[in-house]
């Protein structure tokens, strides 16, 4: 057995040290504005566990109301709850332009893991009779603040029990960069394990988004992850023990003793995928800097729509099962921020003819004088839907059902007349805001200060049900697909797809692929771990499958026949690509040029999506590059924000200009609706169909009933001749 203790500790070189800008704009900061009744605002920021932050200043500028008294009025300024300066406003009265600016040096003993900064107005602008309503009471932050500090890495410890840290560290609000190295290019299995741990990497980052970086043979100075097994090694790890079992480790790069490396360790490739599952299930309970995995009990197959993160279907569910902390549902004080609810849907909830989903809404307040109106107004996506005035008396529970309202989707319903142009997108996470808003009783002239104490409760008992929707969708729809995963994401754990690649797949490639697995794993909560991978050239079993084709645009299946299913999918692949560059204007005969133009369009990105030709119920989506950089706008276009909106329809055309969809194949629905419903849906477009239906079933129905009572009178006859 080698040893490993050279590979504990790493190389003692100096630890890096970094300067940080952290502007309040990009913290979130939203309380520039602070008046009599807003008098406090905060910024916060967070602290990694592999980092010493040292030489933390606050720069900030202010501009004060020119009414406000001196030497009564003053800004306070706070860390972490620890009074810095108290700043004098308007010490001199005879100055118009009074914008002030400051450097103030935060004391480093005070930081902790979530820090922040936080303001506080005390104004006056008559020390005889105040309305702390008044519009002469205000001081504005500039927007330009910013909070600046260095940050020098620590030599952690490798440990098991940090898991996901430091790898991932939900302290990080930044987008999670996690490399993924190989000895060589991996073949399938070790895919499947990667992309594994890509959506587990992923679900962890969240919203904060996640990138895996693809590197072949080369150690990093930076937190990785590296697969190993027995008979491939990489050059840096070469002389490293062999396993006996799927094995997870942890040890600090041999290049940088700062980084860590998480080594997913096995004897073959089958046992990388083992390790890989066995961590995402159980590092929970691993500790110490190595853990074998010695069985992975039966993992039961998912139920369709049974993502974590997915509101469940099979009964309604109830707000305190949405929380992710205790007093999420509450508000306090005059000066509240909206209860949040962050929420997602299965996209294919067959929502038409119908207003809206489902609420029953549950909630109660502080009591109040009878004279006071105070509301509580209710908003998706910061769209406000609507509002109610809150009881005076303690006791009640206020009770009120009302419906959340869809946003019209002309792509996935033939008609948008029954939806609301604002409300629920299914496609995407949606935030739900109870914004509780108190009123303030004004005395005479003068107005008191606010009593404080208020405080508005959501019920957890409080509900959102879609129990009663079936499940039917029209696709092609890149949209869904971008935002939501589906159809792949029906089943958290993918057991239904099948992604097929190039036969030696770049790094590009690869890395569209951990990232896309990833943003699985962000919107399903749970790893992908049963999704299969084949190479193109593979006789794979394309049947009953939802498949992801990740390749270029050329690739053909060698070594298979001609008629083998994958030479079909790659056609109607081609054929799709052709319509998608071409705008569907195309002839067969021009195919050869066609293709020649499709290898030589540079650096181009075609997304494809259409009907499986094996299954009618099953999908294909086609990611193609015609270059390594093509494959990077592939993965800008997934995974920004902004040209995520972009994508819809059937197809989108990626290029250094942007994105452009087209509308190509025709529509296909998955799902299942009643008979009944099925019918009037697909003719609703179609009055004439409907009519002449109706009048058929009619004169259908009239002749059972007359046949029926012919036959009744024959009967009646017969009985009475005997």
């Amino acid at each position: 057995m080698h040893d490993k203790s050279m590979f504990i500790n790493g190389y003692p070189e100096s630890a890096q040290v970094s300067s940080l800008r952290l502007d309040f704009e990009a913290l979130g900061f939203n309380g520039y504005k602070l008046d009599g009744i807003n008098n406090n605002s905060r910024v916060d920021f967070t602290n990694r566990i592999d980092k010493l932050s040292t030489d933390l200043q606050l720069n900030f500028s202010y501009t004060n109301s020119p009414s406000l008294i001196a030497n009564v009025s003053h800004l306070k300024v706070y860390f972490n709850e620890n009074l810095v300066t108290v700043l004098p406003i308007n010490e001199q009265l005879s100055i118009v332009k009074n914008t002030v600016k400051h450097s103030l040096k935060l004391n480093a003993k005070y930081i902790q893991d979530y820090n922040q900064v936080r303001f506080e107005l005390v104004g006056y602008y008559d020390l005889r009779c105040q309305d702390y309503f008044s519009r002469s009471i205000w001081t504005e932050i500039n927007k330009s603040s910013n909070i600046t500090l260095n940050q020098k890495q620590l030599a952690i410890d490798s440990r098991l029990e940090y898991l996901p840290e430091p790898f991932f560290d939900a302290k990080d609000y930044s987008k999670l960069s996690l490399p993924f190295v190989f000895a060589k290019t991996p073949n399938t299995k070790t895919i499947e394990a990667a992309a594994t741990l890509s959506s587990w990497f992923g679900a962890q980052a969240d919203w904060r988004g996640a990138d895996f970086p693809v590197v072949i043979n080369k150690a990093l100075e930076q937190h990785s992850v590296v697969f190993i097994t027995n008979d491939s090694k990489p050059d840096f790890l070469k002389d490293y023990p062999d396993v006996e079992k799927p094995t997870v480790e942890i040890i600090s790069s041999p290049v940088h003793r700062y980084s860590k490396m998480l080594l997913i360790l096995g004897r073959d490739e089958e046992d990388l995928k083992t390790a890989v599952t066995g961590l995402a299930f159980g590092h929970k309970v691993m500790t110490g800097r190595s853990a074998s995995i010695e069985a992975i009990n039966q993992l039961p197959l998912r139920k369709a729509y049974d993502a974590p993160r997915w509101l469940r279907a099979d009964r309604p569910v109830h707000f305190d099962e949405l929380t992710d902390f205790d007093t999420q549902l509450q508000a306090q004080g005059l000066n509240n921020g909206p209860v949040k609810l962050n929420i997602r849907f299965a996209p294919d909830l067959f929502t038409w003819r119908e207003k809206g989903i489902p609420i029953t809404l549950q909630y109660r307040s502080t009591p109040e004088s009878e004279a006071l109106d105070s509301r509580l107004n209710m908003l998706i996506n910061q769209k406000f839907i609507s509002g109610y005035l809150l009881d005076n008396d303690e006791s009640t529970l206020n009770t009120t059902k009302t419906l959340l309202p869809l946003i019209a989707n002309t792509d996935t319903t033939q008609n948008a007349e029954n939806f609301s142009l604002n409300g629920i997108n299914l496609a995407t996470r949606n935030e739900l805001n109870f914004d509780f808003r108190f009123g303030v009783l004004k005395k005479g002239e003068c107005a008191i200060a606010p009593p404080g104490g208020e405080f508005g409760v959501i019920d957890g008992n409080s509900n959102i049900d879609v129990s009663g929707f079936d499940h039917y969708i029209a696709l092609p729809d890149l949209n869904v697909f971008a935002n939501s995963g589906f159809p792949y994401t029906k089943y958290a754990d993918l057991q239904q797809t099948l992604v097929l690649v190039d036969q030696q797949p770049s790094a590009k490639s690869l890395t569209l692929l951990f990232n896309l697995t990833g943003h699985f794993g962000a919107i399903t909560g749970y790893p992908t771990h049963r999704m299969s991978v084949a190479h193109l050239n593979q006789d794979a079993d394309l049947d009953d499958k939802d498949i992801i084709v990740i390749a270029k645009p050329s690739s053909v299946a060698d070594e298979l026949e001609q008629d083998a299913q994958t030479n079909m999918l790659l056609s109607n692949n081609q054929r799709a690509i052709k319509q998608a560059i071409y705008n569907g204007a195309y002839d067969e005969q021009t195919t050869e040029q066609i293709q020649v133009s499709v290898k030589s369009s540079g650096d181009m990105a075609v997304i494809t999506a259409y009907q499986s030709p094996f299954d009618s119920e099953r999908s294909i989506v086609s990611l193609n590059a015609t270059s390594e950089k093509a494959f990077a706008l592939l993965d800008n276009a997934l995974m920004d924000s902004q040209l995520l909106t972009q994508l819809k329809g059937s197809a989108a055309v990626i290029n250094s200009q942007g994105v452009k969809t087209i509308k190509t194949d025709e529509q296909y629905f998955v799902g299942h609706i009643p008979v009944h419903t099925l019918v009037w849906f697909h003719l609703s477009d179609h009055p004439f169909i409907l009519a002449l239906l109706s009048v058929l079933t009619l004169l259908l129905i009239s002749f059972i009933l007359w046949r029926l009572l012919q036959a009744l009178t024959h009967k009646r006859l017969a009985e009475g001749d005997k």
